[in-house]
């Protein structure tokens, strides 16, 4: 039976196949924070938040633009914390992105001091981030649904909690299997 985690990530798709992204978000980022609490249970909301879509960067960016952007900060905001500051915060406590975060339907990736545009699959990247995380293992959809990761088809059931199936592609795409390790070091 599907879990409040993997209820949320369903939902989440569901509106990203109609391009709703803040209503694709209002579902993925509690599963964010369940999944980042059962990685870091002491920690508080917007730390554990932000670790884990440090910690999951390099597939978020891979997955949502196809390279890998990592450790980028533009006037001391890392993209893990704008996601957290200008997406998490605002839709938690107001029900809407903050303006200065929007998602581009063209791909493009746009980032200054007082506007972060992000393309839709960052949005994706973070649920395939959740979806494969190790902590999700044993997670399921009520239906089978799959995602196309640069280039390769996975059926999103056969990859809850298998982080490495997804970091193994992407390393192949890459040449380099040795990222992840790199960038959570």
């Amino acid at each position: 039976m599907p879990t409040g985690i993997s209820r949320r990530v369903e939902q989440c798709i569901i509106h990203l196949q109609s391009h709703d992204c803040e209503g694709a978000l209002i579902n993925l980022f509690p599963a964010i924070d369940r999944t980042a609490k059962k990685r870091r249970p002491r920690a508080g909301v917007g730390e554990r938040i932000k670790a884990f879509l440090a910690d999951e960067e390099a597939t978020i960016s891979a997955v949502g633009t196809g390279n890998l952007l990592v450790d980028i900060s533009v006037d001391g905001i890392s993209i893990p914390e704008a996601l957290y500051k200008f997406g998490r915060t605002p839709i938690a406590h107001e029900g809407e992105l903050d303006p200065r975060l929007r998602f581009t339907t063209d791909g493009s990736l746009r980032i200054g001091p007082n506007s972060w545009e992000l393309p839709i699959g960052y949005i994706i990247g973070m649920c395939i981030a959740v979806v494969a995380s190790p902590e999700n293992k044993g997670e399921r959809l009520s239906r089978e649904l799959a995602i196309s990761i640069l280039g390769k088809q996975f059926r999103i059931n056969e990859i809850w909690g298998r982080r490495e199936s997804i970091e193994a592609h992407i390393g192949g795409i890459f040449n380099d299997h040795e990222v992840f390790a790199r960038c959570r070091a």
